[in-house]
């Protein structure tokens, strides 16, 4: 059953489902921060960016490049699904405090604010979550788990599908 799915699915369906799984993870992210106030830390921000640049790198191959190089982008897209899944693995890894909290993640630059009063404002506007904070779990895994897995899942079906394409 699973083989015969595989077949079924060409490129182009493939590259339109990667394409709407990346805007679906995306829309998720921006509806959970803003309207259920569920606050991205850094390394959150960066695992965003993997499925931007995946979802377009995903429409960019679906609309503008032939068939026949399609096998060799999903080899390149299955790479940065597996890297945005070491990523989020490296901040499940820092959530369970397995590894140290990196600097970018504990202390914000503040050299650009000109007075008390613009370094106050900034503070009061922008809420600041670290890294190694769990703000929303599920089941009692995270986020960034639940992204370790998706990212990881994603990466074998790329190359699942271009090993069935031999």
């Amino acid at each position: 059953m699973c083989k015969r799915i595989f077949e079924a699915i060409t490129s182009k369906v493939l590259f339109s489902i990667l394409t709407l799984i990346c805007i679906g993870v995306l829309a998720t992210a921006y509806i959970m921060e803003h309207y259920f106030a569920v606050y991205p830390c850094q390394m959150c921000l960066y695992e965003r960016n993997v499925f931007m640049a995946a979802g377009v790198f995903a429409f960019f191959n679906l609309v503008f490049i032939p068939t026949h190089f399609h096998r060799y982008a999903l080899i390149g897209l299955g790479v940065v699904f597996m890297g945005g899944a070491l990523l989020a693995a490296y901040h499940v890894a820092i959530q369970q405090h397995w590894v140290s909290l990196p600097t970018f993640c504990a202390t914000s630059d503040l050299s650009s604010f000109e007075s008390v009063e613009d370094l106050k404002a900034q503070l009061l506007k922008t809420p600041f979550v670290r890294c190694d904070q769990v703000t929303w779990s599920l089941f009692g895994l995270s986020l960034a788990f639940y992204n370790t897995l998706l990212s990881f899942i994603l990466a074998l079906f790329c190359w699942k599908w271009v090993s069935k394409c031999k």
